[in-house]
């Protein structure tokens, strides 16, 4: 399995956002769309092994998370305004029930912010994508059923950083040239699948 969290600095918790107007209204939840969209979504279909968690920070009822569990969703389309469409009735649902609580088959959302997710994810070994890291494509990095943490087009801050060191997180990098984070989940989901293809871990 894989599990990807990523992490909205300024993205809307809240469903009061234009869906004409995403990038504006929504404290560019169009990043947070895309790098959903990369990990989760192949061509004609959704990767049934991954699951995404967006940890949404923006907006008057931050902190939310919202997960998607690609073994279970159904009817995902992969342009941006179906996934903000989705996105728009899941921030809708109103529940003071702790955890996770389901909205549709295979989504659910969530109050509080990272601790949110930390408390739910597997015991698996832990990644953070960052500039000028560790070399993802280092053979000697078990990569294969982890989890992996991105950080919108602000990135992740010190704070965030910091912790997910402190829990034995190991930070990667994608190479000499800043990619945008949905490409940078695109490159990783590509490395994963080669490998996974050569079992190499």
């Amino acid at each position: 399995m894989r599990h990807f969290v990523v992490i909205g600095q300024r993205a809307t918790a809240s469903p009061d956002f234009l869906l004409v107007d995403i990038p504006s209204t929504s404290g560019r939840l169009d990043v947070i769309l895309r790098a959903l969209r990369a990990a989760l979504l192949v061509s004609h279909g959704v990767r049934r092994d991954t699951t995404v968690y967006l940890v949404l920070l923006g907006g008057t009822r931050a902190p939310r998370c919202v997960r998607i569990d690609g073994s279970a969703a159904r009817y995902l389309r992969p342009d941006e305004r179906s996934l903000a469409t989705l996105l728009k009735k899941v921030l809708a649902t109103e529940s003071s029930e702790p955890g996770f609580v389901p909205v549709r088959t295979g989504v659910a959302v969530a109050s509080g912010g990272l601790e949110a997710v930390l408390d739910v994810l597997p015991d698996a070994p832990t990644f953070l994508l960052e500039e000028g890291a560790r070399d993802l494509r280092d053979p000697a990095l078990q990569l294969c059923d982890s989890v992996f943490f991105v950080g919108d087009h602000l990135g992740l801050d010190a704070g965030v950083r910091a912790l997910l060191l402190e829990r034995g997180a190991t930070a990667v990098g994608l190479g000499p040239v800043s990619l945008h984070a949905e490409d940078a989940i695109a490159v990783l989901s590509n490395e994963l699948d080669r490998r996974e293809a050569g079992a190499l871990g």
